[in-house]
């Protein structure tokens, strides 16, 4: 019998340089959820981009912050259902959540909370629902004009809609920095009960670090991962977490 050669450093290093960094992402095991988020900067101009994504494609929920969306539109992704959306009426804006997901939510659409300071330019917009009663997720958008007080006024908005007995995922884009020690997150760790579990590095192109996710996950195995974005300056944020049983739309 014939002994197998063995491959050389060169054959190596071309083997692993051909394997797509991100790989990982695209295969997602049946007893995982894989939930992407992003500021998309504008889902009329980049939905293409985002169909293409192998990543996001084959993503359980996808979150999309600033989609410059309006209520007479529909953003079709393929095999997605659009659960809710920050309705806005008139021409597109800087703003706009929309929520994607291939999963049963139970109930369909709990609750869509919009809050705005009278000034377009100062406001924060919240989203959530319920995934299999177990789950509460709330995706946000803060505007960068406003401030961390009125954050904070807005989330605690939602206070009496999360059971402090069932896991939770807060995430989006804050627009306020959540390095080490920020106000930001030791208000979310005190009136939440939640921890950081996005990695502290940059999410944009200007290394600012203001994209994340929260999380009270007691029963979950949670992983976040910095995806790269050809279409905004926001790099998506990819999570992964192990569940027991998953039940699709």
């Amino acid at each position: 019998m014939c002994k197998q050669k063995a491959k050389s450093k060169l054959q190596k290093f071309i083997e692993n340089f051909f394997v797509p960094k991100y790989q990982f992402l695209r295969i997602v095991p049946e007893n995982v959820i894989q939930i992407t988020l992003h500021n998309t900067q504008s889902i009329r101009k980049h939905i293409t981009t985002i169909v293409s994504d192998q990543v996001f494609m084959n993503s359980n929920i996808v979150h999309l912050q600033e989609c410059w969306a309006v209520d007479n539109e529909s953003y079709n992704i393929p095999d997605f259902e659009e659960i809710s959306r920050n309705r806005l009426m008139g021409r597109p804006q800087a703003f706009g959540t929309i929520n994607f997901c291939k999963l049963t939510v139970e109930p369909r659409i709990t609750d869509r909370i919009e809050i705005e300071n009278g000034n377009s330019n100062n406001h924060v917009e919240i989203s959530g629902f319920k995934l299999d009663n177990r789950l509460t997720i709330i995706n946000i958008y803060n505007n960068p004009s406003s401030s961390l007080d009125l954050l904070k006024e807005t989330l605690l908005e939602v206070k009496d809609y999360i059971d402090e007995s069932e896991n939770i995922l807060i995430l989006g884009d804050f627009n306020h920095e959540l390095k080490l020690g920020s106000p930001l997150e030791s208000f979310m760790l005190q009136s939440f009960d939640t921890r950081l579990f996005s990695p502290r590095e940059s999410t944009t192109n200007a290394r600012t670090v203001i994209d994340g996710v929260f999380g009270r996950i007691e029963d979950y195995n949670v992983e976040v991962f910095i995806y790269e974005s050809y279409a905004s300056h926001h790099k998506p944020l990819v999570m992964n977490y192990k569940i027991s049983h998953l039940n699709t739309l």
